[in-house]
């Protein structure tokens, strides 16, 4: 704690001045361009790989990136996940969601070996939040993972996106780069995609193309920044050779 102090006082003799009038700026208007999904892993500064500031997104972080499918939720049982797409997209009116994955996440490796049924029990969900929480949301992600890998780890996936008939086709890591539990990751990323297009006040909007989903994944050992393209059909690199490219397709498909 005393760390975070200390950097409290940095801030105040640094960049504070300059962060009050980027406040100050966006006080009466602020016109935030995006809902962002990450994990809460203390690696994950989505601000700083986005180069975003303040006013320009509303960002939600838990364990594994997780939008919980609205199948769970009756009535007042709700979650901030939900909560916060209602916020961002109808009463902020935001067009784009996006959903952030990353290499070595430690959710993500615990789904991994959640794959045993002993593990996965009733009494050790009981015992453990993040277990249950994992079971619970990311438990579609992991049936996906499993039915892929038995398939022999070649075959694309099938993904619902903004309405059940609009669905893209998904190859998982062509070139072998990752390890067996980033391959889970990149799978749940997608998934989520789905996820957020479960909930019935994003409907109207999601069909009539005037709200989009994307997802970005993050490779933190090398720093490298991946989209998933539809077109492309995969998770592309975000570079100097494939930028606008990238941007090409996005104007094209979520303009």
């Amino acid at each position: 704690m005393e760390r975070i102090l200390r950097g409290i006082m940095r801030y105040r003799n640094t960049t504070r001045e300059q962060m009050v009038k980027e406040f100050q700026k966006v006080r009466d208007n602020p016109e935030p361009k995006a809902v962002f999904f990450t994990c809460m892993d203390s690696r994950m500064i989505p601000t700083r790989y986005t180069d975003t500031h303040v006013g320009d997104m509303f960002v939600v972080r838990n364990a594994g990136n997780l939008i919980p499918h609205a199948q769970h939720f009756q009535d007042e049982y709700f979650s901030c996940e939900p909560a916060a797409l209602e916020l961002g997209c109808v009463v902020n009116d935001i067009r784009h969601i996006i959903v952030c994955g990353h290499s070595d996440c430690k959710a993500m490796n615990l789904l991994y070996q959640l794959r045993d049924p002993e593990f996965a029990s009733k009494l050790n969900r009981r015992l453990s939040p993040l277990r249950s929480w994992l079971c619970t949301h990311a438990n579609t992600s992991l049936e996906k993972f499993q039915e892929w890998r038995d398939a022999g780890m070649n075959d694309p996936l099938l993904f619902s996106s903004e309405s059940p008939l609009r669905r893209f086709v998904a190859y998982i890591d062509k070139d072998q780069k990752f390890a067996i539990e980033d391959k889970l990751s990149q799978i749940n990323t997608l998934q989520q995609m789905s996820n957020i297009a479960s909930y019935g006040f994003l409907k109207a909007r999601l069909e009539s193309h005037d709200l989009h989903i994307h997802a970005l994944w993050f490779d933190i050992y090398t720093g490298d920044i991946y989209y998933f393209s539809r077109g492309a059909k995969c998770f592309v690199a975000v570079d100097e050779d494939s930028v606008e490219r990238l941007s090409k397709e996005v104007r094209q498909f979520y303009s």
